[in-house]
């Protein structure tokens, strides 16, 4: 009964985590770029228990999806969204490299494009993308080539990550790209547009109420046997 009691125990906290996994997905369904997060487990030392019950000892864990989400056409010159694998490069305050599907970019007071959260955007040198002051149109062409004007200002850096299974998320929809092995993406970049979350809402919602019947049912049996053991000691104190 005890090894019973270990693995409800060892269930319930696996599918809590799984819970809160959802519940982040579902907190993002909104979030521009967003890459939903899903588990992944590997059975190892399958076997069956003193009790007679399958047991396995399980590593389990999370990866992103990279699945792509949905184009919302926003006409707004420095929003830009990826057809294809890869992310944008861009820089934060402490210098580190960090990867996005987010391409809502703005411009600050002296012409350097940013994310909405101060991050720079880089351009294929790995410089900060600087618009020129003579001002006039904004295009980006598929390649990435930025010109203002008719002047080129640079072609921003898309990348893409040779080992996804590496990609480490920072918050919301960037992930940590130091000591990642990267290679220029071939995904064509679309201006006026954003690429939505990939969350599916109604999935995760599903989801995550098989995780909370599970989590019930595993905490009824834990209930049960605990009940079980207590009835036990009492009955061995009688005699």
């Amino acid at each position: 009964m005890l090894l019973r009691l270990r693995n409800a125990a060892a269930s319930m906290a696996e599918l809590a985590q799984r819970q809160d996994r959802v519940a982040n997905n579902l907190a993002n369904a909104g979030t521009v770029g967003y890459r939903r997060d899903q588990a992944f487990a590997t059975a190892l030392r399958e076997r069956i228990d003193a009790e007679g019950a399958p047991q396995s000892t399980r590593v389990g864990g999370q990866v992103a999806d990279l699945a792509p989400g949905e184009f919302i056409q926003t006409g707004n010159a420095l929003d830009l969204a990826l057809d294809g694998d890869g992310f944008f490069a861009i820089q934060d305050a402490d210098g580190r490299t960090r990867l996005t599907r987010a391409g809502a970019f703005v411009l600050d007071g002296d012409g350097t494009v940013r994310s909405p959260q101060g991050h720079l955007l880089l351009r294929d040198d790995g410089t900060p993308l600087t618009l020129p002051p003579s001002g006039g149109e904004i295009a980006v062409d598929t390649a990435g080539d930025v010109t203002v004007g008719g002047v080129l200002a640079g072609r921003v850096q898309t990348v893409a990550v040779e080992d996804p299974g590496q990609l480490a998320r920072l918050d919301g929809a960037t992930f940590d790209g130091t000591g990642l092995a990267l290679a220029p993406a071939e995904a064509r970049v679309r201006q006026g547009f954003l690429e939505g979350s990939n969350v599916d809402a109604v999935g995760e919602m599903v989801e995550l109420m098989n995780h909370v019947r599970l989590f019930e049912s595993q905490q009824k049996a834990l209930r049960t046997t605990d009940e079980t053991l207590g009835a036990v000691t009492r009955d061995l104190g009688t005699f």
